[in-house]
């Protein structure tokens, strides 16, 4: 990081530092995952302190002490703050569930710059929408992100043998090489969980349109359900851990 840099970024968490100061988990497209200091930060009349909170996004003004190897925030500007997120629980949980995945992959690796879009715009619909949409959105978010992550998940083609897969085929997901695959590659795995063609026909239309159009896209509620628990499954594959928000949030996630 240079040594004056401003970036924009989304605030994943906070922590104290001593008794005062405040620091900070910010996502930036521009340098990944990061933590920076507001000194401080918890201190009554700290002009920085208040703003500086999770589920924040906006431009950091951040100075990068080479010697202490250290980042202050000395000004933010704010661009969006949530508040609705903030105030339902179901929403809640959702956003850290995602912001989880954002610290666990490392602000998405390679496909940062693209990641850290797909959470600014998914958290922005998620601030106006109504609950009735909620896992639509969860879901279009999980399979976009478990393909940035590096999943191969392509309805129309088998991630194991590449035979093409026409619509009224069955599809199957194969846990142990992260794909989706045909019938006759599923017939040896052990552990391969089906696409119904439902799920199959709402991946399809998911993949050609964007995440504010696909949220058009009527499917049966349990089968959006059962999606929706799936990908965070392969997305916990991918990064080879478990998602603690799963856990401490199953009440409203699921």
């Amino acid at each position: 990081m240079k040594r004056n840099s401003k970036l924009e970024g989304i605030v994943i968490r906070n922590y104290r530092i001593q008794d005062f100061h405040k620091g900070a988990v910010i996502f930036s497209p521009d340098t990944g995952i990061f933590h920076a200091i507001v000194y401080g930060g918890y201190k009554g009349k700290s002009k920085l302190g208040p703003s500086v909170q999770p589920l924040c996004r906006g431009k950091f003004d951040v100075y990068h002490d080479p010697v202490k190897k250290s980042n202050k925030i000395l000004e933010y500007e704010s661009f969006a703050v949530y508040e609705d997120i903030k105030s339902d629980l179901k929403k809640y949980f959702t956003a850290l569930s995602w912001l989880e995945i954002s610290v666990k992959s490392h602000g998405g690796g390679e496909s940062r710059s693209d990641f850290y879009s797909l959470l600014s715009a998914a958290l922005d619909t998620l601030e106006l929408l109504p609950e009735a949409l909620l896992d639509r959105l969860a879901v279009q978010f999980l399979l976009r992100t478990a393909i940035l992550l590096g999943g191969n998940l392509n309805p129309n083609e088998c991630g194991l043998c590449g035979k093409k897969i026409a619509s009224e085929e069955p599809l199957y997901y194969s846990r142990a090489d992260a794909c989706f695959s045909c019938s006759n590659c599923s017939g040896i795995q052990a552990q391969a969980a089906l696409i119904s063609a439902g799920i199959k026909k709402y991946i399809e239309y998911s993949l050609k349109n964007s995440l504010e159009t696909s949220l058009n896209a009527v499917i049966d509620n349990n089968l959006l359900k059962y999606f929706k628990s799936l990908l965070y499954n392969i997305i916990e594959e991918y990064l080879e851990e478990n998602l603690l928000t799963l856990k401490t949030g199953k009440d409203y996630l699921f």
